[in-house]
């Protein structure tokens, strides 16, 4: 029976998956209250489930945002339009970011840095998970580099909470040193250990924009969604996600005037899969059903979750 300086892992462990009842909540939080030795249990037990919870889990809702007004990103983006010689007035910058809802009063989401960039016509390619040697080999190939990092660890200052807040330009990497550009601290390039930088950049799984120069540095990386697997529910939703998948494209191509025909024709808009999803052969289905699983993990992935109601 616990008392008050004491509770037992059973209750804990059921306290913070929110099944205790009244009484046993109230018994936990007196416990934590009078026992200064529960709550450092408490503390390790909630870091261990946030960790628990982040893993594998993508921050694309993180903000970069720690430089003034949060514009830490549209001041690298900034500066690569610079570089690239392209002209815009800062004012205009900032009006354009803010009426797309780019950058927000909190600052901008990872999964929206580079749409500056993007809107004055370069081409931009996003990767989590990224590593040293993509930097290094979009450095060979005179890409410019954003990644997401975290401010503290990445200038070994006071690191209250561990979060991916900054972002800065990566302008090399060599013997044992990161050069970076950060314009919302310095004109010039600052290097930094490159022990410091992977603990810093680690906090966003590694997140990393890259700003291509022609056409021939597109490689298709998409998110690894090895990791994530499905309960039977959601496995039963894939069926439907790709059957609906299926309608809307065909509903698309009718409109274009595409019509039934046994063999693909597009002088004429003959295509042979405008039939019902449930009598196309298995290899077609299996296309949709592909985008659907793929779909439903990448939701989890990033962090959501899917609640049938």
């Amino acid at each position: 029976m616990a008392n008050k300086h004491y509770i037992s892992d059973e209750l804990l462990a059921a306290y913070l998956e929110g099944n205790t009842n009244e009484a046993e909540t109230r018994e936990v939080v007196n416990a934590i209250r009078n026992n200064p030795e529960m709550q450092v249990v408490l503390d390790i037990a909630l870091d261990m489930e946030d960790d628990e919870a982040m893993n594998g889990v993508l921050p694309m809702m993180q903000l970069a945002a720690d430089s003034g007004n949060n514009i830490c990103d549209v001041l690298c983006e900034a500066l690569i339009l610079r570089r690239r010689d392209i002209t815009f007035e800062d004012a205009e910058l900032l009006s354009i970011a803010q009426e797309n809802h780019w950058l927000k009063p909190e600052g901008t989401p990872l999964h929206l840095m580079g749409q500056l960039l993007v809107h004055y016509g370069l081409m931009v390619t996003r990767k989590y998970d990224a590593t040293v040697d993509d930097i290094m080999k979009a450095l060979a190939s005179d890409n410019d580099v954003i990644v997401v990092v975290d401010k503290e660890k990445l200038y070994d200052t006071k690191d209250e909470e561990d979060a991916p807040n900054h972002a800065v330009i990566v302008s090399g990497v060599d013997n044992g040193e990161v050069s970076i550009l950060d314009p919302s601290q310095s004109e010039f390039e600052i290097k930094r250990p490159l022990s410091a930088f992977l603990n810093a950049w680690k906090e966003s799984h590694n997140y990393m924009v890259r700003v291509l120069q022609c056409i021939e540095d597109y490689e298709p990386q998409p998110i690894n969604l090895d990791d994530i697997s499905l309960t039977d529910d959601l496995l039963e939703l894939r069926e439907a996600i790709a059957e609906n998948a299926h309608d809307v494209w065909a509903t698309a191509r009718k409109k274009e005037g595409w019509t039934f025909g046994p063999e693909r024709d597009d002088s004429n808009k003959k295509h042979p899969d405008l039939i019902p999803y449930s009598s196309l052969p298995d290899s077609e289905k299996e296309y949709d059903r592909l985008m659907a699983v793929d779909t439903i993990k990448l939701v989890k992935k990033l962090g959501f979750e899917i609640v049938k109601k």
